[in-house]
């Protein structure tokens, strides 16, 4: 007889419940980093109370905190974004690591729940294939100056056009 015979209703339950969270919180440790240093991830028991109870996190060994993670590549992106466009979402905090840090995890956070909206990520990663442009990524764009010059025709629209609405005609009133 397993271990669900000898609990009751509630305890499979919740045996199942542990379970699954476990097996998605082991994928999660292969595909993520830390959000805040990019850092590989691991699963401790963090033990608490008299009866040494404790419950299978997430854990960065680098930053030594409890964390959930990011892809790898919103991690990147989040990084490169804080770095290209000096982004500083805490101006009050002096100009630290630390600071830096919290910076990316923030940029990785709002990217990170944008895909989410977008239906594009889950727990266990990207929904599609993921293709970072190199250019973005810091790779030098070489632009010429015929390139700059180079006429680009504009021309006139009005608001009828743009909508597909006809004027004039037996279809006006």
């Amino acid at each position: 007889m397993g271990i669900e015979g000898s609990l009751n209703l509630v305890e499979v339950e919740q045996f199942h419940k542990d379970k699954t969270r476990l097996e998605e919180l082991k994928i999660r440790t292969k595909n993520c980093c830390c959000r805040y240093c990019g850092g590989k991830l691991s699963l401790r028991r963090i033990l608490y109370g008299p009866a040494n109870s404790g419950r299978v996190e997430i854990f960065c060994d680098d930053c030594n905190r409890i964390e959930y993670g990011v892809n790898q590549e919103i991690y990147e992106i989040a990084k490169y974004y804080v770095d290209e466009f000096e982004f500083n979402h805490y101006p009050d905090n002096d100009d630290s690591a630390k600071t830096y840090q919290m910076n990316v995890a923030k940029i990785c956070d709002i990217i990170s729940w944008g895909c989410k909206n977008l239906d594009i990520l889950e727990y266990d990663g990207f929904k599609v294939p993921i293709n970072i442009s190199n250019t973005i990524m810091g790779e030098e764009v070489v632009l010429y100056k015929a390139d700059l010059e180079a006429e680009v025709e504009i021309t006139d629209m009005d608001e009828d056009a743009i909508f597909g609405r006809q004027t004039g005609g037996k279809l006006c009133l």
